[in-house]
């Protein structure tokens, strides 16, 4: 299907289920909530015994150990919680997307809940790990720039310092194109776990790239065409319908994009599940 009969399939998936899909949307933002107004809880209470060094972003580069636990213990935490969750979404929007039924992947998800979040959130750490990894040497040479533009601006201007912070903007600059180029090779490999959710992540990473070769353009073509639709969103109302369109719509789109990968296992296992329950 082309851009045109995505959107139009997407819209009259979204019209049979909109009230699952806005459902959808509800929860995931009411999650987005929750880890506001605990992050806000913590820091207020931590605020009240004295002990608001934990969030010092001059702790966290002094190197101080009790600042980095926390944090990483603190953004573990909630990434385990938000992870798994945003994951069955997905699921559930690319069923919307596909024409499957909700309340079936409903069930066997319950059923298999410690599985199928442990497996969640096992994927996404590994993926998040692996984006870390390639974007790491861009956060340093990012570094770089404020630390020669420091440099420059408390002490005089001299042709090493400029040599340095020009290598910086120039590395940074290209390693942020890279980086880029990189985060949509592996777009698909969220919904290949989703299809399949006992593939493995790293072969599902390496099939994602292989397969997203030469369709970066069409990937970014896609997302900007509802980037004029930002504007209405921030009238609130309009978010609950734009917000479910580009979802279906981008599952959809997903769907197109793995063409013959395209290969749902989820309801072989869902029957099989049934016949021995």
């Amino acid at each position: 299907m082309d851009y045109k009969d995505i959107r139009h399939t997407a819209a009259k998936r979204l019209a049979l289920n909109s009230g699952d899909c806005v459902s959808l949307m509800v929860f995931q933002f009411s999650l987005a909530a929750l880890l506001v107004l605990c992050e806000s809880t913590l820091y207020l209470s931590l605020r009240s015994v004295g002990h608001t060094w934990l969030y010092s972003r001059a702790e966290l580069l002094a190197g101080r150990n009790s600042t980095w636990l926390f944090w990483i213990s603190k953004t573990i935490v909630e990434f385990a919680l938000i992870a798994p969750c945003f994951g069955l979404t997905r699921r559930l929007f690319l069923d919307v997307a596909i024409g499957n039924r909700m309340s079936e992947t409903k069930m066997y998800i319950s059923a298999h809940s410690v599985s199928f979040y442990s497996g969640a959130f096992y994927a996404s750490l590994i993926q998040l790990f692996i984006k870390l990894t390639v974007i790491t040497p861009g956060l340093l040479t990012s570094y770089g720039i404020y630390y020669w533009a420091r440099e420059i601006t408390l002490n005089e201007l001299t042709s090493g310092a400029l040599f340095a912070l020009t290598a910086c903007l120039s590395m940074t600059a290209v390693w942020t194109f890279v980086s880029v180029r990189f985060f949509i090779s592996l777009a698909l490999t969220p919904y290949i776990m989703a299809l399949n959710p006992r593939a493995n992540i790293f072969d599902a990473c390496d099939q994602s790239v292989k397969m997203m070769e030469g369709k970066h353009m069409r990937y970014l073509s896609f997302l900007f065409y509802f980037v004029r639709f930002v504007p209405s969103m921030l009238l609130v109302y309009p978010f609950f319908l734009v917000y479910p369109y580009f979802k279906v719509s981008y599952a959809l789109f997903m769907s197109e994009m793995l063409g013959e990968k395209n290969n749902d296992r989820l309801p072989g296992m869902i029957k099989r599940w049934k016949k021995y329950q």
